[in-house]
């Protein structure tokens, strides 16, 4: 018996974003051309449109070169506590994974729970900073939600 994947669905920036120093600033994601009709980009941002169990990735590509202040990335929740959340000095990130911030959660979403996820980044070099890529990385894990009973059990 095989498995397949979770379907997958990545919300990444077209173009290389410049961050300005000390601006907690949304990062402008593009809808996939795979997409899906349980998750989709909005004006709110990604939209958890069925009541699902979803992992979510975010991922910001720092410029590594620019190593002064911090760097900070989150998936900001309306009227909630984010989703993912870090700070960490630039020298750090860049010694430990080339400027790559990465973030793997995973929760109950839908439009009578969570429903949408901004990205937001920030830093406090003093100077512009470019964000080669960022993205937030939806994986569709039990969509939707409650499961069937038996679904996911081996027959006997």
């Amino acid at each position: 018996m095989s498995m397949s994947s979770p379907p997958m669905i990545r919300f990444e920036t077209p173009a290389p974003v410049t961050i300005f120093p000390s601006a907690l600033t949304p990062i402008r994601l593009a809808e996939p051309d795979e997409g899906s009709p349980n998750v989709a980009l909005s004006a709110d941002g990604v939209v958890f449109r069925t009541e699902g169990w979803y992992e979510v990735l975010l991922e910001v590509h720092w410029d590594a070169e620019m190593r002064n202040g911090t760097r900070f990335s989150h998936t900001k929740i309306p009227d909630q506590e984010p989703l993912h959340s870090e700070a960490i000095n630039a020298n750090v990130l860049a010694q430990l994974s080339e400027g790559r911030q990465l973030l793997r959660g995973n929760s109950l979403f839908g439009p009578e729970r969570t429903s949408c996820l901004v990205l937001e980044v920030w830093q406090d070099s003093g100077r512009p900073v470019e964000v080669e890529k960022a993205g937030l990385i939806v994986r569709e894990l039990c969509v939707p939600w409650p499961p069937e009973p038996n679904e996911g059990r081996a027959q006997k």
